[in-house]
């Protein structure tokens, strides 16, 4: 079957879109604590009302994730992965609009995940819409994963998931706010952890102790000396941060132990055992000047980095797509986030990340999306999608 994105605009519904938008932004889903249940239920019920079948999966109770598959003839599974949960609105007098009102001023919608990932959820509905609504039936099958926790790291959602084998795609687009630009390639994440252990004594005899306050500066002074200096010509260079430092019991007493936690982004091409490596690297250079020093890194959670060829059939489909419902061609970018994208990746499919939505919004009071951005990216999931299952 021939579609083109001309035709497939015919059967977008402004109004249908919106309202759905709007049902999802109105419904509250912050992560933390994790209140993904009545939006789970409302996501699921928008699925049935589409015609697709619908499953819910949780590994922790009232932390639903939706899975819903429209399935055709023979062919391969495309995946579409995105988040219901949202982070806290905060302080709502930082807010001009009410959070969870879903007002439009000036063809924008406001209010939290209006751009992240609610925008991008209804977008791929819409698509769904559309496409039924153009008479398409799929040659494989459409699997919608739109899933709890990705706020919080995504483990009990996307990673729960691929773990039990739920979802299985040979490719996937994940729905997070990119303004419509391809992300082929993104960071991955080390969240790390440094304990130097010392020995405790009175604070006023510092020299009967070992402080393992003073070893840990020394180990956070050579940190970024031992990052490397390489880059990624699309998603740019790694980075180290230290998050939190916690040690010591008493102002009085000399501390025996200290902890950093370390935000060590990681590009294509990195390894755990290069991130740890570095890690050693910086203790081995804090020895110098304290030669007494016992410290042990540890990686306590992982997330690789990945990258698809522009050249990658996934890419070239999706970059078609944006070509011929905007008339410009599609902008490809990397992304220096983290996103659900890595559980795919990691499991064997090919991934991008793309959706409607300013990720400069996400995560502030001024979180909103232009609607006409909005429909504009239901046509290319549209057009993405049935290109991916058999239309020419």
């Amino acid at each position: 079957m021939k579609l083109e994105g001309s035709v497939l605009s015919q059967s977008l519904d402004r109004d249908r879109l919106v309202g759905r938008l709007s049902d999802l932004v109105r419904t509250e889903s912050e992560n933390p604590p994790g209140r993904e249940r009545a939006v789970a239920s409302l996501t699921a019920r928008l699925c049935e009302d589409l015609g697709l079948e619908v499953e819910l999966h949780e590994r922790d109770e009232d932390r639903p994730s939706v899975v819903a598959r429209w399935s055709g003839g023979p062919g391969p599974t495309i995946g579409y992965c995105s988040h219901i949960d949202v982070v806290p609105a905060g302080d709502r007098d930082a807010w001009t609009h009410d959070p969870y009102g879903a007002e439009i001023v000036d063809g924008r919608m406001f209010g939290r995940g209006s751009s992240d990932a609610k925008g991008p959820i209804a977008a791929a509905l819409e698509a769904v819409a559309i496409l039924k609504g153009a008479g398409f039936e799929p040659a494989g099958t459409l699997e919608l994963a739109l899933v709890a926790d990705e706020e919080a790291g995504g483990f009990k959602g996307a990673a729960f998931l691929v773990e039990e084998k739920v979802i299985h795609p040979e490719v996937a687009i994940i729905g997070e706010p990119s303004a419509l630009r391809i992300v082929r390639a993104q960071r991955g994440i080390a969240w790390s952890r440094i304990t130097t252990r010392g020995v405790a004594a009175h604070g006023s005899a510092p020299e009967r102790g070992v402080n393992a306050i003073l070893h840990m500066a020394a180990i956070v002074g050579a940190l970024q000396e031992t990052l490397p200096d390489i880059s990624h010509p699309v998603v740019g260079g790694p980075t180290i941060g230290v998050g939190t430092i916690h040690g010591g019991d008493k102002v009085n007493m000399i501390p025996a132990r200290c902890v950093a936690e370390i935000d060590r982004r990681t590009i294509p091409g990195e390894t755990e055992a290069d991130v740890l490596g570095q890690f050693e690297a910086a203790i081995d250079i804090a020895r110098r000047t304290h030669p007494n020093i016992d410290a042990v890194p540890e990686i306590v959670s992982w997330g690789s980095s990945f990258e698809l060829r522009a050249e990658a059939p996934l890419v070239q489909t999706l970059a078609g797509a944006v070509a011929e419902v905007t008339g410009h061609p599609a902008e490809q970018i990397g992304f220096r986030g983290t996103s659900d994208a890595r559980f795919l990746a990691e499991a064997g499919a090919d991934v991008l990340v793309f959706g409607p939505g300013e990720i400069e919004l996400a995560h502030t009071a001024r979180e909103s999306i232009d609607l006409a951005q909005l429909e504009t990216g239901a046509l290319c999931y549209a057009l993405a999608f049935a290109r991916l299952l058999g239309a020419s």
